[in-house]
């Protein structure tokens, strides 16, 4: 792998990771939206089920993306990070990574808990995942509270990785924003 001062540039992802990271992107992308539209009062049922059934069905896509992606870090490394990145930036920064992967599993895993718990079906997902959690009102209250959460913790955690991303890609300019940015 070459160094930045070979180069001029900071070593990249894997184009595996790069694809990954941005197909886990264009799928929360469009499942945040859709988790918050599906529940506002006065949404016409047949929309609302359409937004229902893309929902629950897309976080298990996401979830296998999420394993190929932290199978595919202990295969393959991230770069590492240019000299000039301060040691805390660099740890703030792992430790985003991190908290998103672990953010990311929890709102599946708590959506899936939710969905079979009311009793509600995941179509695409039944024959695998059906029957894994039976009808229980009360777990599927607590797995819908946890998730809302989540939701929460994921949109302010992607907001600092999109930030950060900006910076080093529009202010610094050292390399960092290149590592991941585009899918080429």
């Amino acid at each position: 792998m070459a160094s930045l001062s070979q180069t001029g540039h900071s070593p990249r992802y894997s184009r595996a990771a790069r694809v990954l990271h941005w197909l886990t992107v264009l799928l929360v992308f469009t499942t945040i939206p859709a988790g918050l539209i599906m529940v506002q009062e006065g949404l016409p049922r047949a929309q609302q089920d359409a937004l229902f059934l893309f929902h629950k069905n897309i976080g298990p896509i996401i979830l296998l993306l999420v394993a190929l992606r932290l199978a595919l870090r202990l295969i393959s490394p991230p770069p590492p990070l240019p000299a000039t990145v301060p040691a805390l930036q660099a740890l703030a920064a792992k430790g985003v990574h991190w908290l998103l992967y672990i953010v990311l599993v929890a709102m599946v895993i708590s959506g899936i808990v939710r969905v079979q718990a009311g009793g509600f079906p995941m179509e695409v997902w039944d024959p695998l995942l059906g029957g894994m959690v039976g009808k229980n009102e009360a777990l599927a209250k607590s797995a819908s509270g946890f998730h809302e959460l989540a939701k929460t913790v994921l949109i302010l955690l992607i907001a600092v990785h999109i930030g950060a991303a900006a910076l080093h890609g529009l202010v610094k300019r050292d390399g960092v924003f290149n590592r991941m940015w585009p899918p080429a």
